[in-house]
């Protein structure tokens, strides 16, 4: 009986989802994502085929985006996003800036400030399919920030 309550709990989100426009479900995944970084839901809202393209390398498949909250995470605590701002819309494509904020954690291995909060903007272009995004090309200032914040000899 749980596992067909389960089931069904879980088509009705399917179905939730896929009623929602594309800035809607930009939005929602991204709420999921930082206030549940280990969600199984990135399937929900990304394809199979999903393609991450960044100015230094082309990532395949779910495993960027669970990698990506991850990474940010090991990085800076007290993760927000500040600010979604849609710029441009058509059928499929999405155009989209967030403005991420966080508190950074030194390691040894890191010359960063300890505590130091950084706030950096990315720009998105997400390219649905159906429901799903499909392909999206990522420009971020992230590295650029963090490393201004480094401890100064």
């Amino acid at each position: 009986m749980v596992v067909r309550l389960q089931s069904v709990h879980l088509r009705m989100i399917l179905r939730m989802i896929k009623k929602m426009d594309h800035k809607q479900q930009i939005t929602s995944i991204l709420i999921e994502l930082f206030t549940n970084p280990k969600t199984t839901k990135i399937p929900d809202y990304f394809s199979s085929n999903y393609i991450a393209n960044t100015s230094q390398k082309t990532y395949h498949g779910h495993k960027i985006v669970s990698q990506w909250i991850k990474n940010l995470n090991q990085f800076l605590t007290d993760l927000k996003i500040e600010k979604i701002e849609f710029v441009h819309e058509s059928k499929d494509t999405v155009v989209w800036i967030r403005t991420i904020k966080g508190k950074i954690i030194p390691t040894p291995l890191q010359n960063l400030k300890e505590g130091k909060v950084i706030k950096w903007e990315e720009m998105i272009v997400s390219k649905f399919k159906g429901s799903k995004i499909e392909e999206e090309w990522i420009s971020s200032e992230f590295l650029g920030v963090l490393f201004s914040k480094t401890k100064k000899s």
